[in-house]
């Protein structure tokens, strides 16, 4: 069944109530700049995390290559 997009979409009500009682209490009002540094701030923390992961998954290639090549007597 395919999907049917609705050109009038909103935020959902607990978005949308979130986001209110968070300026309501904050005396200030909601800032797209703001909500776009929290976005790439995340993403940045994403990126970095993953190339972490890929560091380690490198190193323990190479020690695995360095174990076998122990065992077996080659070089790799």
């Amino acid at each position: 069944m395919a999907a049917v997009l609705n050109s009038y979409s909103r935020l959902s009500d607990s978005l949308e109530r979130d986001l209110l009682k968070a300026a309501e209490t904050g005396n200030q009002a909601y800032s797209v700049l703001e909500g776009l540094g929290m976005v790439a701030g995340s993403i940045g923390r994403g990126f970095s995390a993953f190339g972490r992961y890929l560091v380690q998954v490198a190193e323990a290639l190479n020690e695995a290559r360095a174990r076998d090549a122990r065992f077996t007597g080659t070089q790799w």
